[in-house]
């Protein structure tokens, strides 16, 4: 329960739910059922072919009824590409016909070059005196804003909603903020700033009793390792947070074989998250993958039973490598963790 609360207070996670529930609403409660598709104004071409024989065969019917030559135009190229094909398979016995006599004549006229141009001679063929032309009429198209509206609304409202509970969030204590990238240049600064040995630990604060304690520990499997707590006061005010999560692999294939594992401290009233970086034995001795991980922070070489300490504005973490473990495989020796256990001790500077 606790790494699902964890999890959810990351930003991507809390994106991605948010994601999620709005596909569902707008599928199921927007698309099905306010505002469901509905077909309107189809042609006769997006029939089953079936259905498509059928109206051909009432087409036919309808003009020897009302010889309607702009009518006819219509129905014919509303049947698309399939109409002279249908008109070839077609049969008395299919449109109910007593005879071919009404098929053949529409089919000598539907030959020509245009529909329109033997319109006469398809009326003394079908035995009727073609009827004058006349304009379809066609249903005027409406638009309603109405729907749009309404989505607009409920837009505003989730995101309102959305923005409040961001706040409020907020006033009770920042999520994880993003952690900073340390310059290289910048590094021996960032040690006289954030880094000191076990030996600096004040004496003030081992009297004083934890803020906060934590264990955790990484095992070979778990691709997804990302531990992060909460650091309150006794009063349960927010002061920051901190974690432990993968920052580098080596070779391919599943699982991951970490290389190297990041440390992180965030202060609420510090504008920079530190962050140390816990590396294998070969990790170490390897200059290109030390040079990527000073991107992300000061490097440590992991030894078991080793203890660091990092230090923000208000805040002062003592982390104690209790176990730890190399996994044997064909990579180089000691080059990723099989296991590694942590203790994580806060005090206030």
């Amino acid at each position: 329960m606790e790494k699902i609360k964890a999890f959810l207070k990351k930003p991507v996670a809390l994106g991605v739910g948010a994601l999620l529930v709005g596909i569902l609403f707008g599928m199921v409660v927007l698309g099905w059922g306010i505002w469901p598709v509905q077909w309107e104004d189809a042609s006769p071409s997006s029939l089953q072919m079936d259905y498509q024989r059928d109206y051909l065969c009432m087409t036919i019917d309808s003009y020897i009824r009302n010889p309607n030559n702009q009518l006819l135009q219509t129905r014919w190229e509303g049947l698309g590409e399939n109409a002279n094909a249908l008109l070839d398979a077609l049969t008395p016995a299919a449109c109910d016909f007593n005879d071919n006599k009404e098929i053949q004549a529409f089919k000598e006229m539907m030959g020509a070059a245009s529909p329109v141009a033997s319109m006469g001679n398809a009326g003394n063929a079908l035995g009727e005196e073609p009827a004058p032309t006349t304009e379809e009429i066609k249903p005027e198209s409406t638009f309603s804003l109405t729907p749009l509206m309404i989505l607009l609304l409920l837009t505003l409202v989730v995101g309102g909603v959305f923005v409040f509970l961001m706040k409020r969030k907020s006033a009770g204590g920042p999520a994880k903020p993003r952690k900073s990238v340390i310059n290289p240049s910048k590094v021996n600064a960032v040690k006289n700033q954030a880094f000191t040995t076990a030996s600096s630990v004040s004496a003030a604060a081992k009297r004083e009793p934890a803020l906060a304690q934590f264990m955790t520990t990484y095992r070979q499997g778990d691709d997804l390792y990302d531990d992060s707590f909460s650091i309150d006061s006794v009063n349960g005010e927010f002061l920051g947070e901190c974690g432990v999560g993968i920052a580098e692999t080596i070779g391919v294939g599943d699982p991951k074989k970490v290389t190297a594992l990041e440390v992180w401290l965030f202060d609420k009233n510090d504008i920079q998250t530190v962050t140390k970086i816990l590396m294998s034995e070969h990790a170490s001795n390897d200059s290109a993958i030390r040079q990527r991980m000073v991107s992300k922070g000061e490097p440590i070489k992991a030894e078991p039973g080793m203890t660091f300490v990092m230090e923000t504005a208000t805040l002062q973490l003592e982390a104690k490598i209790i176990d730890m473990v190399y996994a044997r495989g064909p990579l180089p020796e000691n080059s990723y963790f099989s296991r590694l256990t942590m203790e994580i001790s806060v005090w206030p500077k």
